[in-house]
């Protein structure tokens, strides 16, 4: 017999599980807080071209859903003599698939009747009744479910009501990113590489790939250049960068065209003085670009009682990983695998909790060797030789064995 399972979030975790549970023979709601769809939001996605795979044959996406591959990360750094592309003293094997996130999110949506996807509910609060989970929502009124899963990000009300005693943590750099149109852009042979560069004359890094247009075109001219700059922001000064167009204060996130004409200049200056010129440009002519803040949290476990986190709504890893899809998508995969043995309930839900809760421990332990690698404590890539810099890589990075985009 299947279970009641209410999803809160219906982003990319949420739907997943969604299209996976509701396949198994669940009956399956999903309560999104948003009023309409949650296009545009964010630019590109990577992941690795084995979950990409395991995607497509769960049918999670089209078998020919695109994306834009990469098979080779070159670690650089702009110089004196490299003024327009910058020096490259090593470069890393990928298997980095790229993707629009919207592009993603929409291929996964149309697996779901709309009669079980909410728009317009915005979760109050939930607490255990008995065997079930009670919750209630803003103009509605309550519901019940066997198991309410949690995918609704990393400000998750599911992570404060389960696990109150953790915050989450602010790792004291911020990403700015943005996407500009391929048709707005010189075409060089530096665009089928993946570059980060690390920041001239301050902390931090920088990168950009290609990424399918939103109505999935692949072609030359049709992408998407997406970028993305992290850099250092201290604490204290969160408060007043955190202000948008409009006055108002944010947390976490200035949503993409909410960002201060100031702010978004100062950022552009700023790329001028650390970038090569051919990137440089491309970034200062960049609209509608967004700003988040890095936090990570460290958690006990996925579950608590009929209560499950998914995505990043559960420990949340930085983001250098590349590593939020492949969380949601386990997340869901191993939920619908243990739910359809024949074991009880709250067995199944402990052993599941516990091999996420493993995973995702090992992820954020890539996901701070690659934040010091990448943001506080990059070699100097412009003075170095190949063979200290590949000797520096295999020092800082322990590349997590359950997933990566890098190439076995």
């Amino acid at each position: 017999m299947g279970q009641k399972i209410a999803i809160i979030g219906g982003s990319i975790a949420g739907t997943m599980a969604a299209i996976l549970l509701s396949r198994a023979g669940h009956s399956v709601d999903v309560f999104e807080r948003s009023r309409k769809g949650l296009v545009g939001r964010g630019g590109g996605v990577t992941t690795s071209r084995r979950v990409l795979n395991e995607m497509k044959a769960a049918d999670i996406l089209d078998e020919n859903f695109p994306s834009m591959p990469y098979s080779e990360l070159q670690l650089s750094k702009v110089t004196d003599a490299t003024q327009q592309f910058g020096h490259c003293p090593l470069s890393v094997p990928l298997d980095m698939r790229c993707v629009h996130w919207s592009g993603m999110w929409e291929n996964m949506r149309r697996r779901l009747p709309d009669d079980i996807y909410h728009n317009d509910m915005q979760l109050l609060t939930a607490d255990h009744d008995g065997d079930s989970v009670r919750m209630t929502f803003a103009d509605s009124d309550a519901r019940h479910a066997d198991i309410v899963l949690f995918a609704d990000g990393y400000h998750s009300l599911g992570r404060r009501i389960m696990f109150p005693e953790v915050d989450l943590e602010y790792r004291g750099y911020t990403v700015w990113r943005g996407v500009v149109p391929e048709s707005q852009i010189e075409q060089v042979d530096q665009l089928a590489v993946h570059p980060r560069f690390s920041l001239r004359n301050q902390k931090g890094s920088f990168i950009s790939y290609m990424i399918p247009s939103r109505e999935g075109s692949e072609q030359v001219g049709d992408r998407l250049f997406n970028w993305a700059c992290y850099f250092p922001l201290a604490q204290s000064e969160l408060a007043d960068f955190m202000v948008d167009k409009d006055g108002v204060s944010r947390v976490g996130t200035i949503p993409a065209g909410y960002m201060r004409a100031e702010q978004d200049d100062a950022l552009k200056s700023m790329i001028r003085d650390n970038l090569p010129k051919y990137y440089a440009d491309i970034v200062c002519s960049s609209t509608d670009n967004q700003i988040q803040q890095i936090y990570t949290s460290d958690l006990p476990a996925y579950r608590k009682g009929r209560m499950c986190l998914m995505g990043d709504a559960g420990i949340m890893v930085p983001p250098l990983t590349g590593a939020g899809v492949f969380k949601g998508f386990t997340n869901a995969r191993d939920l619908t695998r243990g739910l359809a043995t024949d074991a009880p309930l709250d067995d199944i839900l402990s052993d599941w909790s516990a091999q996420q809760t493993k995973v995702a421990v090992s992820m954020l332990n890539m996901g701070l060797d690659m934040e010091d690698a990448f943001i506080w404590n990059t070699i100097d890539l412009a003075t170095h030789s190949p063979q200290d810099c590949a000797a520096w890589f295999d020092k800082s990075i322990n590349i997590a064995k359950e997933f990566s985009y890098f190439a076995a």
